[in-house]
């Protein structure tokens, strides 16, 4: 067997191997990589007395990452949702109180990097009870505390532990208000040990500045701002043409 054949044939026993071996693996978050958590949020419309609202919470002073801080409903996706649009729906059953049924989803925005390092993942959807929404495992809302379909959302027994409050903000003040807008700076160098001696081109005082936009919406006493800000800032943008029509 010439060489040419012998390489062949060791390339076909490895990528036989590759398959099986990668054939069942389902990808992770790389340790060493910039992105440290995953997760999926929900921008849930609602039927308000003038037109669209959007569910806002205030997270709990309990939680240890951003306790008092204004977010979508959303979180990490588990093992037993089967995208991260499940995880999305199945968030926000758990800390509205809702039931999955009662959510149809629209569709999704651009993913979002934050700077912290965090990847979410955003969707849209409205409420509407007896619509036939979504349809998960969990769908019959097993367990869930009555008021989860009350047409009032100040009636829904939203997961106090998680939650320490909801308010709606109505879609057409969203499109009228032009946020106001601060810039961040995130600055990236190496440590003492960087081996500079490897890449000689590399100046010890190499460091790159990224500047982004932060924007802070204020409705009533609340001020929402940091990723939740930035991703409604998107969503206003992309569809503000089309939107107007329903505010």
């Amino acid at each position: 067997m010439d060489r040419e054949t012998m390489i062949d044939t060791d390339l076909d026993a490895m990528a036989q191997w590759l398959k099986q071996a990668m054939g069942t693996r389902k990808p992770r978050l790389d340790d060493v990589g910039v992105v440290s958590r995953v997760a999926s949020v929900l921008l849930l419309f609602l039927p308000g007395p003038e037109g669209p609202e959007l569910v806002f919470e205030v997270r709990s002073g309990k939680l240890n990452w951003q306790p008092g801080e204004i977010s979508f409903p959303g979180g990490s996706r588990e093992s037993g949702d089967r995208n991260f649009a499940e995880a999305a729906v199945r968030e926000a059953m758990e800390e509205l109180g809702v039931r999955p049924g009662d959510i149809r989803l629209c569709g999704t925005l651009d993913f979002f990097a934050a700077h912290n390092t965090f990847m979410i993942y955003p969707f849209v959807g409205v409420w509407q009870p007896g619509r036939k929404g979504c349809r998960l495992d969990l769908a019959a809302g097993k367990g869930l505390p009555a008021g989860g379909d009350h047409p009032d959302f100040r009636h829904w027994r939203y997961n106090r532990d998680e939650v320490a409050e909801l308010f709606t903000v109505p879609l057409r003040y969203l499109l009228d208000q032009q946020p106001r807008v601060a810039t961040s700076v995130v600055t990236m160098t190496h440590t003492d040990d960087f081996p500079y001696d490897l890449l000689p081109a590399t100046r010890p005082d190499w460091s790159r500045v990224r500047k982004y936009p932060v924007y802070f919406y204020v409705y009533q006493d609340h001020v929402i701002w940091g990723i939740t800000a930035a991703i409604l800032h998107g969503f206003l943008e992309r569809f503000r043409k089309g939107l107007v029509q329903f505010a």
